[in-house]
């Protein structure tokens, strides 16, 4: 060893210095680039999503004799069919229980009146500034308002895309199929494969709903509240919307509860609330979603965490179906 050369111990120290720093930029490239990926397909994972589940109806109606072309048409409207419904049944439910939810909203008033020592909207109107307030809150309402809007369009072009994929996706199968350098008929089962994992997705999503709903609404009917029709189907159409659906339907329930049965009501429907979507829901979803998914629990919550840190509420709704999908299809590639 010459007198210039570094100890043996510095070299391996800077080798294994710049391998970790390469593995940590690596690691985090991979992560930018994931969460962008991710943020720009969302809109078309979740149409592949809704085109998976539907597509045993249009195979159907085509098997019974239905021209490919209506079968097609009658899949992409059930999506906007199925809002507009729910939309219907909201706002039915909210007007004929109108009077009941105005006077629950006031005794809930009333309450957080008799707990706070004040009214939260005098104190706010009160205040310096209120005006701001309001302004923030009328921006909040336009805000809402745009995104409605966006909704509204992003349903119809997802309508759009459904069609063409229910009308046209059998012819692109086989071009695929016959394309790939992959053994024949593999593709076609690569892709079988992953819609008969995204459909079990959401029979595991309905079927955790399912249970959210039945555990707050017996809390709700045990604790003798009203508008019980409205706490079953906002609980079970915010289940399908991570995290913040949670939140919405659980803040009806209280507030409903703390209107109708004062604060011990409220608190228990709160307890309830909890319990449901953070113990029974903790330990049913990875339960159900491993068993559509052929996953373990463990797997899936793994994966949950890392889709919604990486992308969100859409990282959390796609991430355990697109991992299923991956393990799936690894394992048919290796069998050939």
């Amino acid at each position: 060893m010459r007198p210039t050369d570094p100890p043996a111990w510095l070299s391996r120290l800077g080798r294994s210095g710049w391998l970790v720093t390469g593995v940590l930029v690596g690691a985090a490239a991979l992560v930018v680039g994931l969460s962008l990926v991710l943020a720009i397909l969302a809109p078309v994972l979740i149409v592949l999503v809704v085109a998976a589940a539907l597509q045993p109806l249009v195979g159907g109606l085509r098997r019974r004799g239905v021209p490919p072309t209506l079968a097609a048409l009658a899949g992409a409207l059930l999506v906007p069919a199925l809002l507009i419904l729910i939309a219907v049944l909201v706002v039915h439910t909210v007007s004929t229980a109108g009077a009941t939810w105005t006077g629950v909203t006031a005794d809930a008033g009333r309450q957080l009146h008799s707990v706070l020592g004040a009214d939260p909207l005098d104190t706010l109107l009160g205040s310096q500034e209120w005006r701001s307030a309001l302004l923030g809150v009328g921006s909040a309402v336009l805000s809402s308002a745009a995104l409605a809007a966006q909704a509204a369009i992003g349903v119809l072009l997802g309508a759009f895309v459904l069609y063409y994929l229910f009308k046209d996706g059998p012819a692109g199968v086989a071009h695929l199929d016959r394309r790939l350098p992959l053994r024949p008929g593999l593709a076609r089962e690569m892709l079988d494969s992953a819609a008969l994992r995204l459909r079990r997705y959401v029979l595991g999503t309905t079927v955790v709903a399912a249970m959210d709903t039945l555990v707050i609404t017996v809390g709700a009917v045990a604790l003798g509240l009203p508008l019980i029709g409205m706490i079953a189907l906002i609980t079970f159409v915010a289940a399908y919307v991570p995290y913040v659906g949670a939140w919405v339907s659980a803040i009806f329930a209280v507030v409903v509860a703390l209107g109708a049965g004062g604060v011990t009501a409220a608190v228990w429907m709160l307890v309830i609330v909890l319990v449901t979507q953070n113990v029974l829901e903790g330990v049913l979803r990875p339960y159900v979603f491993g068993k559509a998914l052929d996953l373990h629990p463990v797997a899936i919550l793994a994966v949950t965490i890392a889709g919604g840190a990486l992308a969100g509420l859409v990282g959390v709704l796609l991430a355990p179906p697109l991992a299923a999908i991956a393990v799936s299809w690894r394992a048919m590639l290796r069998d050939g």
